[in-house]
C-alpha cells in the first residue's frame, strides 16, 4: 500500500476486487487529466451511483405453487361434477314426466278407441233398427221411368232397376232421409264426368227438387227438373252403397 492501492489478495478476499480495480484504474487514468477537480468528482459520483444501482438484487421470480394449482383444479372438477349431476337429475326428471305423459296419452287413446268401438256398435244397432222400418219395395205399374217419376212426389223415394222393370220404396223420415239429403247437398263431392250409357244406372233417388241416378261405382247423373236424364258426375263417395243398403234393408 505504498502508493495508496489495496493489495489484490485482500480485494479478492472481500469480494470487491472488481470494483476496487475499476476505481483504481479510473483514478490512475485521470490523475494527470487536465479536467477540473469538480468535474472528476461529479464523474466519480455518477459511476458510484451506477454501481449502486447495478448491485441491487433483481426481484425473485414468482414460483408456481403446484399444490395450490392442484387444489384449484380439483375444486373446478368438483363444481363441474356437481353441475353435471344437477343437469342429469333435471333431465331425468323431465324424461320421467314425459314418460308419464306418454302413458297417460296411451291410456286415453285406449279409452277413446273403446268409446269409438262402442259408438260404432251402437250406431250399427241403431241403423239395423232403422232399416227394419224401411217398407218393402213396390213394383211399378209402368215400364217407363219418365212416366214413373211424376207419380212419386211426396217425400224421398228410391227406384231400382230390376232388369225387367222398376221397383220403388219411400224412405222413412228421420236418419235415412237426413243422410240422403246430406249426399244430395254435398256440392264438393260432385265432379263432372264424361257421358255414359243410361242403361248403366241401377238406382235413382227421387227428391222433391231433383233426381239423381247412379250405378255401383258412384257414377251417375243429376237432373234438376226431375227428369230421367241429366249431366253426368262422379258422385260423393259411398252414395250408391248407402242407397243400395237402404233399398235392400241391410245395415
Amino acid at each position: 500500500m505504498e502508493d495508496g492501492r489495496i493489495p489484490e489478495e485482500d480485494l479478492w478476499t472481500t469480494g470487491e476486487i472488481g470494483r476496487a480495480t475499476e476505481d483504481s484504474l479510473w483514478t490512475e487514468a485521470h490523475e494527470d487529466s487536465p479536467a477540473p477537480a469538480e468535474e472528476r468528482r461529479r464523474t466519480a459520483q455518477s459511476r458510484q451511483r451506477s454501481r449502486s444501482h447495478s448491485s441491487r438484487r433483481r426481484p425473485k421470480k414468482i414460483k408456481l405453487n403446484y399444490r395450490m394449482a392442484l387444489c384449484i383444479a380439483v375444486l373446478v372438477c368438483f363444481v363441474l361434477a356437481v353441475l353435471f349431476f344437477a343437469l342429469f337429475m333435471g333431465q331425468r326428471g323431465k324424461a320421467k314426466g314425459l314418460q308419464e305423459e306418454l302413458t297417460k296419452l296411451g291410456d286415453e287413446k285406449t279409452a277413446l278407441t273403446q268409446q269409438v268401438g262402442t259408438l260404432t256398435q251402437e250406431n250399427q244397432t241403431m241403423l239395423s233398427g232403422v232399416m227394419k222400418s224401411v217398407p218393402d219395395p213396390t213394383t211399378a205399374n209402368t215400364q217407363s221411368l219418365p212416366d214413373l217419376i211424376p207419380q212419386l212426389t211426396e217425400g224421398v223415394y228410391i227406384v231400382s232397376n230390376t232388369g225387367s222393370g222398376y221397383q220403388y220404396l219411400k224412405v222413412p223420415e228421420g236418419y235415412l232421409t237426413d243422410k240422403l239429403n246430406a249426399f244430395r247437398d254435398n256440392a264438393d263431392g260432385y265432379k263432372q264426368a264424361a257421358s255414359g250409357a243410361a242403361a248403366d244406372w241401377t238406382y235413382w233417388v227421387l227428391y222433391s227438387d231433383k233426381v239423381i241416378g247412379m250405378n255401383a261405382s258412384d257414377h251417375g247423373f243429376v237432373s234438376t227438373d226431375r227428369s230421367a236424364t241429366g249431366p253426368e258426375y262422379d258422385l260423393p263417395a259411398g252414395f250408391s252403397a248407402f242407397v243400395a243398403s237402404v233399398f235392400n234393408k241391410s245395415a
